[in-house]
């Protein structure tokens, strides 16, 4: 079972159906069952409260994303990213408790064209992003060799974003879909 936590790009919005989402995508194509704990609009620090309040059930493979919406609503501020380590130490902790064995990937954000709308989530850019992924990359590193991150290759924010540039559409979905199969993939080597 794969088991998935973070934002609304890992609950499957922005695909023109639900289904079509990148975890729904990898799972059926791998062929393994999907626990899709997913919740559109959260920030990193609501997805630790939801796995202390719901510990999360062993799982062979955890996928967590989260971070855009923390970039995005506190931009530099380093509150903000201070929030956003202390919150990814204590989901990886979550996951890991809940199966010590299980593969645990974190998928890296990638960029979008324009972080300026949806106010007040507009104070991210692509180098406060890249501090997100940084801090994201050095949470992973603390945890057993079946962490790891998963950086979203061949991304382009150009064609792979919904109207609202905010979520993937199908194409950015199926190309997440494709990073995300090649990193369990790996894993299971």
């Amino acid at each position: 079972m794969l088991s998935a936590y973070g934002h609304s790009w890992v609950y499957g919005t922005g695909a023109r159906q639900h289904s079509e989402g990148f975890v729904e995508l990898a799972t059926r194509e791998l062929g393994i069952r999907l626990d899709n704990q997913a919740e559109s609009g959260s920030l990193s620090t609501e997805t630790a409260r939801l796995v202390v309040a719901r510990p999360p059930r062993p799982a062979d493979v955890f996928v967590l994303m989260t971070g855009f919406n923390d970039a995005r609503l506190h931009g530099a501020n380093p509150d903000g990213r201070r929030r956003y380590a202390e919150a990814l130490e204590i989901i990886l902790h979550a996951l890991h408790k809940a199966e010590p064995q299980a593969v645990l990937l974190a998928i890296e954000q990638p960029y979008v064209e324009d972080y300026s709308g949806h106010p007040p989530y507009d104070k991210a850019s692509d180098a406060i992003v890249d501090e997100y992924n940084a801090i994201l990359r050095t949470a992973v590193e603390h945890f057993p060799p079946g962490a790891r991150t998963v950086p979203v290759k061949g991304w382009d924010a150009t064609t792979m974003l919904a109207d609202d540039n905010v979520h993937p559409n199908d194409r950015g979905h199926s190309v997440l879909a494709d990073c995300l199969v090649d990193a369990i993939t790996r894993s299971a080597r």
